[in-house]
């Protein structure tokens, strides 16, 4: 037995020897982490043979690597191929994070193994395999602001009568969504709550209202089916559909995945534990194996349907499973953890660690610690924050190891942060908001958005008002307050009053507004918005200076841009008719009416304090937590129960004996405990400018530790200083923090192109993310892209496919953007059309069946993902493939093709990730369905390689030099670039 074996054995005997075992202990274990060794219980669960696993990962116990390494294990050590282990997780950078640790060891001609989110999961199979049951697989996925607009849009069609009063017809639409949500997390189909709703035997009036809530939830899945479009609920409720109903399908994926991998599990809801349990059922594990990890005291997401009840009954569910619990944490001081679980244990006997009588109690492996948790009460909100600011301040001086980053502010919810926001700003400390919604607050957003809306309507003297107020345009205050008095003197518009002012900075945004004005009914909201954004030079200020702050500002503004275009998209399927300003300041308010504030940018690894709620701190750790505003009904919160509850005889779930609220809460309040490494404070004001005193969150008691009053006059005043929110508090500038070098996780084809022809262009497009204006020969090369990829798949299942339904599929791809008008939009479609005619003629019936559509493919190059998406392969009679690549453009000669390096990088991509030999690649011009060959020796892809590792040194490097010439002329970027070739 190896002496880190030992260790692990007898580390709850050791832990209270002699500082130097505790050390060595700690080092062994922080060794151990970085590198492969594992303690036993690790290791035990990384080399699990078959049949089910449940591991109970406490916070801090590196689940996130069992998980990987597991993956890793399969497949170099038991000979797994990598398509045949299914991982699934709840989030996107979750999913990430494991396929980059799993990356390096991927053997060479094997897929990548299925990594996702549930839902992404579902949409893979229902886009791949949801012919087989009717489903229409160019459907758009829904939002819940959308799924909103649409009940809106249809609301008097849905029958309702109870839930559509006519004095505010909206306002059940809300409370309808959500009692449908938890019904697909329930996994209650509609038959079920008809038969409910018909069998009811109560008052009548309430039966009526039953059957009335059946009905509108039969209206809109159809709804949703008439115009292809499914919620993230409809993606879990129809893969079920679809394994039920198609046996052969089941059959096919339970024999696929030999290893099914569940992280997260205690956040798994009713629906997704039936899609678990039909993919690796129980009586089919003999030589397979599914492993759950989870905690059920870090089961936090109810609102969202999580059943902690799925990690409780699990054993119940597979009979004979193993389990494994991991104690050992590697993140906290013993003091955390220890107030944690004190907090925690209140939740018994609705626990794990009651039901199957095991301990969860953490063992903190950095041994003990003179640092505590506090808990700290202020006199008010204003001190509060105070104090919070001048600890921040206290440790960075005395503890020079800790930065910015290492600090996090955590509050049950974004409200209560706002206070913090301002007393950093104050101090001029450097933040973010991480994992928050709130675009559309954002000031840049809103200066956008009240440009857009003078246009629309000039007498809205809101928005004219803050438009005279956007820093750019350097209008001074005293000639607002002049035009402001001028308009109360004449009782008219302040709009009607610009005219007569002579400052040379109004005669110049009255002749961009007049501009403008006349262009809201010919140009779509792109058009208008990038023109705009361009015209009045609103991103130069921001450009100019790189700091984190401007680069934040460049990131919204490019989300919100997106926004626009992906309003214009819809629009036009939707309707049929070009969008307008005026349609998408509507949609903007029907959005923002439904609670669509979609998440600010964020900038990973940088130097700033991190503010967000505790939900969102999920997954994270800090050396320094503060969790703030800790009183009674804020934290925890006040049982708000749904306006339509699912009836008790409907739920599927196991409830909990005791009350399912103040646990959740309670597990909640232990998550944002256990982020915290060293120092952990909990704080709230005894007075928050209500006229009674607060009352304590009842948690702060439950934790054993003792409660420290600080009184106002303890706190450092500064001279300048008049209170937080009073009208002497001088906000300071904020410090300019510059990013450090850019190491990219992934390259693109593109990306590296993109450097090639100029690496400042690179920098401004994927560093700064500078939006650029869409441009028509890129949506038209996608669309035919995308339309050609679903023709062939839909050639899979229906051979019969007619030159009508190619158009259809064809239609429902359009992208009508960047055109210079409808003209133009119209006869860039028509030509599109024509060329599929041809396509469609040459190419039907099939002569040869690909072997694969769109194959993605990854490689590893310097530690850098390198990767793309191969159009076509087709295979070849001697066993070779013929790699296709389909061209919207004019065709090349064959000598340009010969050089071309984009078909050499797929050649490179077929060869070492998918074990492929490329024997023709083959450029396709779709316009005039002419086929040009190429070829690539060893040497040739040998030669592109060593050019792409030598770009990412550049990259990495910082060498963002100009590079200009005659492409500058057709940059998006020429106007903001100081080097721009003004040839």
């Amino acid at each position: 037995m190896q002496f880190e074996e030992r260790v692990d054995g007898y580390y709850r005997s050791i832990i209270l020897q002699t500082s130097e075992w505790v050390n060595l202990i700690y080092n062994t274990h922080m060794s151990a982490k970085k590198s492969i060794l594992m303690n036993e219980n690790q290791q035990k669960a990384v080399n699990h043979k078959a049949g089910p696993l449940l591991v109970v990962a406490g916070a801090g116990t590196g689940k996130t690597r069992v998980i990987t390494e597991r993956i890793k294990h399969l497949i170099e050590k038991e000979k797994v191929k990598p398509q045949e282990i299914l991982a699934l997780t709840f989030t996107e950078k979750a999913a990430q994070e494991m396929l980059d640790r799993v990356g390096d060891i991927m053997p060479l001609g094997y897929e990548e193994p299925w990594i996702y989110t549930f839902h992404s999961f579902a949409d893979r199979v229902l886009k791949t395999e949801g012919l087989e049951i009717g489903l229409d697989t160019s459907y758009k996925i829904l939002p819940y602001p959308e799924q909103w607009l649409l009940i809106r849009q249809n609301l008097f069609s849905l029958d309702l009568k109870y839930y559509l009063p006519l004095g505010n017809p909206t306002k059940f639409i809300s409370a309808m969504l959500k009692f449908i949500s938890r019904l697909q997390d329930e996994n209650i189909s509609l038959g079920e709550l008809k038969d409910f709703a018909d069998k009811f035997d109560g008052d009548e009036d309430e039966k009526k209202r039953w059957q009335e809530l059946a009905g509108a939830y039969k209206k809109y899945g159809e709804l949703k089916m008439a115009g292809s479009k499914m919620d993230f609920g409809d993606l879990i409720t129809w893969t079920i559909k679809l394994f039920k109903e198609r046996p052969n399908l089941l059959k096919k994926y339970r024999e696929q995945f030999k290893h099914v991998l569940i992280d997260e599990f205690q956040d798994t809801n009713y629906a997704q534990y039936e899609l678990i349990k039909l993919i690796a059922p129980a009586d089919n594990l003999a030589k397979r194996s599914l492993m759950v990890v989870g905690d059920d005291n870090q089961s936090i997401y109810k609102f969202r349907g999580a059943a902690v009840s799925n990690i409780l009954e699990f054993q119940e569910n597979y009979s004979g499973c193993e389990m494994i619990t991991l104690l050992q944490n590697y993140r906290s001081n013993q003091p955390i953890l220890d107030a944690a679980y004190k907090l925690v244990t209140n939740n018994n006997p609705d626990t794990l660690e009651s039901k199957l009588g095991i301990s969860k109690e953490l063992v903190g492996m950095k041994g003990k610690s003179p640092v505590k948790p506090r808990a700290i009460e202020l006199e008010t909100l204003e001190d509060e924050v105070e104090w919070t600011m001048q600890k921040i301040l206290e440790i960075v001086a005395s503890e020079p190891q800790y930065t910015y980053k290492d600090f996090a502010i955590l509050a049950r919810a974004n409200s209560h942060l706002d206070p913090f926001v301002l007393g950093l700003r104050k101090y001029g400390l450097p933040y973010q908001l991480v994992g928050n919604r709130g675009l559309y607050d954002r000031e840049e957003v809103r200066d956008i958005l009240a440009l857009l809306k003078v246009l629309v309507n000039p007498l809205d003297a809101i928005s004219l008002y803050r438009v005279l107020n956007i820093d750019v345009l350097n209008i001074p205050h005293d000639e607002i307050s002049r035009l402001l008095s001028s308009a109360r003197y004449k009782k008219t518009h302040l709009w009607e009053v610009l005219s007569e002012s002579t400052h040379p900075q109004i005669q110049a945004l009255q002749k961009v507004l007049g501009d403008f004005r006349g262009r809201i009914t010919k140009d779509t909201p792109v058009q208008i918005v990038y023109q705009l954004v361009s015209n009045i030079n609103y991103l130069n200020p921001y450009i100019e200076m790189e700091t984190v702050e401007n680069q934040m500002t460049i990131k919204n503004m490019d989300l919100f841009l997106n926004r626009v275009k992906k309003f214009e998209i819809d629009y036009r399927n939707e309707t049929k008719e070009i969008p307008t300003i005026v349609a998408f300041i509507d949609y903007i308010e029907l959005m923002i009416q439904a609670g669509d504030n979609p998440a600010q940018a964020e900038i990973e690894d940088i130097e700033t304090i991190n503010l967000m709620t505790v939900h969102s701190s999920k997954g994270l750790e800090f050396p320094v937590v503060f969790m703030v505003d800790l009183i009674s009904n804020r934290f925890p919160t006040r049982n708000r129960t749904d306006e339509i509850e699912i009836p008790e005889d409907l739920i599927k779930e196991t409830l909990p004996a005791g009350d399912p609220h103040i646990q959740e809460e309670r597990r909640l309040f232990y998550v944002g405990m256990t982020r915290a490494q060293k120092y952990l404070f909990l704080t709230y004001a005894k007075n928050y400018g209500g006229k009674r005193d607060s009352t304590p969150s009842g948690f702060l008691t439950e934790t054993g530790i003792k409660t420290e009053q600080v009184d106002s006059s303890e706190l450092l005043r500064t001279q300048t200083q008049t209170g937080l929110f009073g009208v002497g508090s001088g906000f300071r500038e904020p410090k300019i923090i510059k990013t450090g070098n850019f190491s990219p996780t992934f390259l693109s084809y593109t990306q590296i192109s993109t450097y090639l022809t100029c690496p400042l262009k690179y920098k401004f497009s994927y560093i700064l993310n500078i939006p650029t204006p869409p441009n028509h020969a890129l949506s038209f090369g996608s669309c035919i892209h995308n339309t050609l990829r679903d023709f062939h798949i839909q050639l899979r299942f229906r051979p019969e496919t007619t030159y009508d339904e190619l158009i259809d599929i064809y239609t429902k791809n359009w992208q009508p953007l960047g055109f210079i008008n409808e003209q133009h939009r119209m006869e860039y479609f028509e030509n599109g059309r024509k060329l599929l005619e041809d396509y469609y003629r040459k190419n039907m019936p099939l002569k040869v069946k690909p072997l694969e559509i769109e194959k993605s493919f990854n490689i590893r190059i310097n530690g850098i993902k390198f990767g793309g998406r191969i159009d076509r392969i087709d295979p070849l009679e001697d066993g070779g493939v013929e790699i296709i690549d389909y061209k919207t453009g004019g065709a090349k000669s064959q000598k340009d093709v010969d050089k071309d390096a984009q078909v050499a990088f797929y050649a490179l991509g077929a060869i070492e990730a998918l074990n492929l030999k490329p024997k023709k690649l083959t450029l396709y011009y779709v316009e005039n369905g002419e086929k040009i060959t190429t070829t690539r020796t060893e040497a040739d892809l040998e030669n592109k390689k060593k050019e792409i590792a030598e770009t990412l040194e550049k990259i990495r490097s910082g060498d963002f030099e100009s590079t200009p010439g005659m492409h500058c002329n057709w940059c998006d970027y020429k106007e903001i670039c100081p080097f721009a070739y003004r040839g």
